[in-house]
């Protein structure tokens, strides 16, 4: 049998599963009479949702899901379409066109985007540490960063990541001290033995890797110290600043389906489902369930405060991400989410 021939069941399993990949009785609360006596008069705003990916369950997709389904933007007047980027930034280039009104990215992406003078705005936080890490086989005996010396690195995209450099600077070591390797977004490099340390997204490769019988070691780099961000509800500053209502109706209904999902982990995979065709269960749980613990903070999911936007900045400062002398003020916006949740961090 050919080695192709071999691994064409693998391939096949991997296919699918990165295509799907990157109160009492548990429900939120109602809205607010008052506002919803304001909206049920008059009739629905259109607002277009454009996920940052293929349909999957990243905790703000699902978050959009579940508030369709369940009828919580309905409640707040709006009429939400649901869309996904097919890739090459068209969430981006659609948003900054206005062509979309919200959509998702990283919070080192926002500021990257507007270090360039580029008028978007995180209006929530989800991820509250960054969602990229690493693995390395169970057997390799590489545990940490500083195991990483001599060993084969992967990074992806072409760009040695800032994550990727701090942890090495937090091991004692410099980019000499490994064999930085390009690697594409296919794991059978890593299960083929190509390469000893390898990037992941940690909602999604661990597992599919798992599933392939590769016991592996996860490096997240909040464990060393390296502090990064993760998905944000993004939208054009403009829109931030002229329908400030239409932003606030739209993370109180989302923020709903986000607890809801939370709450009926296995209806809202099920909800993903209807978007994610043909999608693992299995794998969009194991998706769902890391995305969640991700997210948890005191005072509510959604919600950010300067000081980590501060540190992600100066990490990117520090590892050349961003240009010296270039202003990111203005990247977020927590005023909307804040305004959401009650003393005691539940929604209002």
């Amino acid at each position: 049998m050919s080695r192709l021939r071999a691994l064409a069941p693998l391939g096949a399993l991997l296919l699918a599963l990165l295509l799907a990949a990157c109160g009492g009785d548990g429900a939120p609360a109602a809205a607010p009479a008052s506002l919803a006596a304001s909206t049920a008069s008059r009739a629905p705003e259109r607002v277009t949702f454009m996920a940052g990916f293929t349909p999957q369950a990243n905790l703000p997709f699902v978050g959009v899901y579940v508030a369709v389904a369940k009828g919580y933007f309905a409640e707040q007047g709006l009429e939400v379409e649901v869309r996904h980027s097919s890739g090459q930034d068209e969430h981006l280039k659609l948003l900054l066109a206005q062509g979309i009104d919200f959509t998702t990215g990283t919070a080192a992406q926002v500021l990257r985007r507007r270090a360039d003078v580029v008028p978007v705005v995180a209006v929530a936080l989800f991820g509250q540490r960054g969602d990229q890490g690493y693995v390395a086989r169970a057997d390799s005996g590489i545990k940490g960063p500083a195991d990483f010396r001599g060993r084969s690195v992967g990074f992806k995209a072409g760009v040695v990541p800032a994550e990727l450099k701090a942890m090495l600077a937090s091991a004692g070591l410099a980019e000499s001290d490994v064999k930085l390797q390009a690697v594409g977004f296919d794991p059978r490099v890593f299960i083929e033995k190509q390469v000893d340390v390898y990037p992941v997204f940690l909602n999604n490769e661990p597992d599919t890797i798992r599933r392939v019988g590769v016991p592996i070691t996860v490096i997240d780099p909040a464990d060393f110290g390296v502090l990064t961000l993760g998905l944000t509800f993004l939208a054009h500053e403009d829109t931030v600043k002229q329908r400030p209502q239409t932003v606030e109706r739209f993370l109180r209904a989302s923020l709903r389906g986000v607890q809801y999902a939370s709450e009926h982990v296995d209806e809202a995979v099920q909800i993903t489902l209807q978007y994610a065709k043909g999608a693992d269960a299995e794998h969009q749980k194991f998706l769902l369930e890391t995305e969640i613990a991700g997210a948890k903070r005191a005072g509510g999911v959604g919600r950010s405060d300067a000081a980590q936007w501060q540190s992600l900045e100066q990490l990117l400062r520090k590892f050349g991400v961003l240009e010296a002398g270039k202003s990111v003020a203005g990247a977020y916006d927590g005023s909307f989410v804040d305004r959401l949740y009650d003393a005691q961090g539940k929604l209002k």
